[in-house]
C-alpha cells in the first residue's frame, strides 16, 4: 500500500499548491466507514480559526459545569491548547483518496502510512514554511487522528 500511499500524497499537495496553501500539518487518514485512505492538509489560519471556534464551544459547557460543581465533567470541556486536529475542519480536506481493503493488516497498513509521510516528507516540507512546527498525523485501528509527529 505504500505505493499508493505516496501517489495519493503527491496529487493531495499539488492541489495544496494550485491553491498556495502553506502548509501547516499533514494528514493521511484511513476512513474506516467508506474505506478510502485521504490527504487532508491544513494552514495554521485554518487551523486557529477551528481552535477558537471550539474553544467557543467547549467554554460555554466548561463554565456551565463548573457553576454546577461537576469539576470531572468541566475536565471533559477543557480548552485546546494548540493546533486543530480535526481533520474534517482542515483547510483542504479529501484532497486525494485511494481505495484500501476492508480489514486492513493492523499494524502493518498504518506503518506504511507513516513511512509514505516520511518518504515524501522533503516535498511536504517544500510546501510549508513552518519548519520545526509543521506536524504530520495518520489514523490507526481506532482513530481518526492517532499518530502525530514532527
Amino acid at each position: 500500500m505504500r505505493e499508493e500511499f505516496k501517489k495519493i500524497i503527491y496529487e493531495g499537495l499539488r492541489k495544496a499548491k494550485t491553491r498556495e496553501l502553506d502548509i501547516y500539518t499533514f494528514a493521511l487518514c484511513h476512513d474506516h466507514e467508506s474505506h478510502v485512505a485521504t490527504v487532508c492538509i491544513d494552514t495554521v489560519e485554518s487551523s486557529l480559526r477551528a481552535v477558537m471556534s471550539s474553544n467557543k464551544f467547549s467554554n460555554e459547557r466548561f463554565m456551565r459545569a463548573v457553576d454546577d460543581g461537576d469539576i470531572e465533567s468541566a475536565a471533559s470541556w477543557n480548552a485546546i491548547s494548540g493546533r486543530s486536529l480535526m481533520v474534517g475542519d482542515f483547510a483542504l480536506v479529501n484532497a486525494s483518496e485511494v481505495d484500501v481493503p476492508r480489514k486492513p493488516k493492523n499494524p502493518e497498513f498504518y506503518q506504511e502510512m507513516v513511512k509514505a509521510i516520511e518518504e515524501m516528507r522533503d516535498l511536504i516540507k517544500l510546501q510549508s514554511s513552518h519548519g520545526c512546527n509543521l506536524m504530520f498525523c495518520c489514523s490507526t485501528e481506532t482513530s481518526e487522528v492517532g499518530l502525530v509527529w514532527s
